[in-house]
């Protein structure tokens, strides 16, 4: 058997601001946070609201992979097509969505997407490449919200809409590039479990960030079981393969379990959500259920939490 695993580290943000882009909900969506200090409770986002976006700059993001300026170019025209985890792409930590108020006095939500300084300058000099830069702030936006945004975008002459927050983040150790004080090889967080004899499928996913209305993550189906002390989650993820795996994520907290594998799927599994919340959220595959009996569960053992990905099985399986 082979086992790999994607390690995380714990990195301090203090963004410095670049530039803000406006933008506009097209569909009533609740927002659930990730985290408890600024907005610890999930509000209403109704259609027409208006979302800045705060694209800023922080060192302790990870800077993207090496790559020729033919690669670079192809990602951003939206053709690289190439399974490999060193194609290029580009590293975003996204925050929670918090609630402010427009120039006007009417309401309004903001999101910080902090990206490495090393795309600053490009992202100055070249207008499609920040075009690019803003494509992938709103795409990450929705994969892990339940917004749609508008691309009728706004460019206030403002720096920021307010100050970005400082925050602490859990990073993929893996996506530092090597003799970067938090680079860390594989292994920890999730275990990639393989068997050589086995034919995997190696269909080729898209790196490029541009709009694909054909490939909105979807929710995966999923159950869980008590195993002795423990609480055993199995995602069902037919679709992932080793191409995706550097670029995918699996949060553990007390409450709440974030999966988000890009382009494929994802899933906010938010134990502090109200009953009616999870019913809506988990009602169209059929683990609502599931997850109002898991609610009244203890909370996950975050320090203890393994997940593996059973190659063979199609699964990701997290005891916590």
């Amino acid at each position: 058997m082979e086992t790999a695993t994607l390690s995380k580290v714990a990195v301090g943000l203090n963004p410095v601001p670049g530039f803000c882009v406006k933008s506009r909900a097209t569909n009533d969506a609740q927002i659930h946070p990730t985290a408890f200090q600024d907005q610890p409770h999930a509000f209403h986002v109704p259609i027409g609201l208006k979302v800045f976006v705060n694209v800023a700059w922080d060192s302790n993001v990870p800077p993207p992979p090496p790559a020729t300026e033919d690669a670079i170019c192809r990602t951003i025209q939206g053709l690289d097509i190439d399974p490999s985890p060193a194609a290029w792409f580009v590293p975003i930590v996204l925050s929670d969505a918090r609630q402010d108020m427009d120039k006007a006095g009417q309401s309004a939500i903001v999101f910080d997407c902090v990206l490495n300084p090393s795309l600053k300058s490009r992202t100055l000099k070249d207008p499609d490449f920040k075009n690019f830069i803003i494509e992938l702030a709103l795409q990450r936006i929705e994969s892990q919200t339940s917004l749609v945004l508008s691309r009728e975008i706004g460019t206030p002459n403002i720096a920021s809409k307010g100050k970005p927050r400082s925050r602490r983040v859990l990073v993929p150790a893996t996506l530092y590039p090597p003799g970067h004080p938090h680079h860390q090889p594989p292994p920890t967080l999730i275990q990639e479990i393989s068997d050589r004899s086995m034919s995997v499928p190696t269909k080729a996913v898209p790196k490029s960030i541009l709009k694909n209305t054909s490939a909105e993550p979807r929710i995966p189906t999923w159950s869980w079981m008590q195993q002795s002390s423990s609480i055993r989650i199995v995602f069902d993820v037919p679709g992932v393969t080793y191409a995706v795996i550097p670029t995918s994520t699996l949060d553990v907290e007390p409450r709440r379990i974030l999966l988000h594998v890009p382009n494929l799927y994802h899933l906010d599994l938010n134990l502090e959500a109200l009953d009616s919340e999870l019913s809506s959220a988990f009602g169209k595959n059929d683990t609502a259920d599931a997850a109002l009996k898991l609610k009244r569960m203890r909370n996950f053992d975050v320090d203890r939490a393994r997940a593996e990905w059973r190659v063979a099985d199609k699964v990701i399986v997290l005891v916590a």
